[in-house]
């Protein structure tokens, strides 16, 4: 664990005595000074750049000079001064650094998730995505003890060590159910009802107006670790308040591997994943409910759909969020088309240019676009679906007629595919 100083705080000696001062914001959150002795001193100087517990006892140890039969006493003090910094909210742990033990791992759409926290704190609605571990810890086993018969047959057990879990994972989850002790400034990206994000040092600050239970997260600028502060849900409402909260950090991890979610209901119709997409109310749900009554397609996801490419193909990966549908599957599914829907009085199917498909494609995305940076990638994305995947633009009615001229349309486009082959 790094430790580092916390932004708001400046060093003054006034007379003969050095106090640590808060500024800015820190005022504002009624953050109080600290005076400080020249040991303390020492070490906050030390903090310029962040520094591990050990390294900050042997800068010391090196400083006065400490005996080896006196250093153990002057580590404790350290690590007490440290521990009070911290309840002070002067200093924090670095990103990345993860307090307690591994709650459990996930796995959605190849992407490996470790969760620290308390036992029981995944949300029940990744139970689909959590990995099976073996039979309870293995980290007293030796390697030659990961083999059991059972049996006639030989099961290798595979379990990766709870050190080392966050070593293996794409992401790292830290769930601490307490407010922050000090509160994260930055340059703001992105503010509207639902959240707000923030830029800082050392990557993104997340704010949440609608969950009142989530008080920030601090996520690192590749996405590969967030610390989630959050208190116990205490309504039927904000049961679901972690889980969502969740999804915009995955979502960032994810366009950050060539993955990008758009917004949309799927069914699966010829072995492949079709995606139809429109603004909220337009009638997505009642589409595809359409096709389920009239050709018996299997649901996918009512509501986001996650797509990426393997190789030459573009798949849809199975996801556990599907908004209010609770329709989703942990299936990946080659993608066969995207189906932009708009009301209309009458059911036709309209042509578009490339250039209206990738535009049209990518203001369905909901990938962050929460920099010049990250909206080129969702625009690069979209203009290769374009490219490459069927993009139909169906103006409809909700009765069957629509669900009727787009089957048709789809079906011919794809027996004529496999003539080509």
């Amino acid at each position: 664990m790094r430790i580092r100083r916390q932004e708001g705080y400046l060093l003054q000696k006034i007379g003969n005595t050095h106090y640590l001062l808060p500024y800015g914001q820190k005022i504002a959150d009624q953050q109080r000074g600290m005076e400080l002795n020249e040991t303390a001193r020492i070490l906050w100087e030390a903090l310029e750049t962040p520094k591990t517990m050990e390294e900050l006892q042997q800068k010391m140890i090196r400083c006065y000079e400490v005996p080896e039969e006196e250093q153990e006493e002057l580590k404790k003090d350290i690590q007490a001064f440290v521990k009070e910094l911290l309840a002070f909210g002067a200093v924090r742990r670095e990103l990345g650094s993860p307090d307690g033990t591994c709650a459990g791992e996930l796995k959605i759409a190849g992407i490996s998730i470790a969760v620290y926290g308390k036992e029981g704190c995944i949300p029940k609605q990744f139970a689909s995505f959590e990995k099976k571990r073996g039979k309870e810890e293995a980290t007293e086993k030796t390697e030659g003890e990961a083999a059991k018969k059972t049996g006639e047959k030989e099961v290798e057990e595979t379990v990766i060590k709870t050190e080392n879990r966050q070593d293996a994972a794409d992401l790292t989850l830290e769930l601490i159910e307490h407010v922050p002790e000090s509160h994260q400034n930055g340059n703001i990206l992105i503010r509207n009802k639902d959240l707000t994000v923030c830029a800082w040092e050392e990557g993104y600050v997340l704010w949440f107006p609608a969950l009142k239970n989530i008080y920030e997260i601090w996520m690192e600028a590749d996405g590969s670790f967030a610390c989630i502060y959050y208190r116990l849900p205490m309504t039927e409402e904000e049961q679901d308040s972690l889980f969502l909260a969740i999804r915009p950090v995955f979502l960032f991890l994810a366009q950050k591997k060539g993955m990008f979610v758009l917004h949309s209901a799927s069914l699966l119709y010829l072995e492949k994943a079709w995606l139809f997409s429109g603004p909220s109310g337009m009638g997505k749900s009642t589409h595809t409910a359409l096709w389920k009554k009239l050709f018996d397609t299997p649901f996918l996801n009512g509501d986001l759909n996650l797509i990426g490419k393997e190789g030459d193909q573009f798949v849809v990966y199975g996801i556990p969020w599907c908004g209010t549908s609770e329709i989703f599957t942990v299936e990946k599914k080659e993608l066969g088309g995207i189906v932009l829907l708009e009301k209309a009085p009458e059911d036709k199917i309209v042509s578009l240019t490339k250039e209206q498909k990738t535009l049209r494609v990518m203001q369905r995305m909901i990938s962050p676009p929460w920099t010049a940076g990250l909206m080129k990638k969702n625009l690069a994305f979209a203009e290769e679906i374009a490219n490459e995947k069927p993009v139909y633009f169906l103006r409809c009615t909700k009765n069957d007629t629509a669900a009727e001229v787009m089957h048709h349309r789809i079906t011919e486009d794809e027996l004529a595919q496999e003539a080509l082959k």
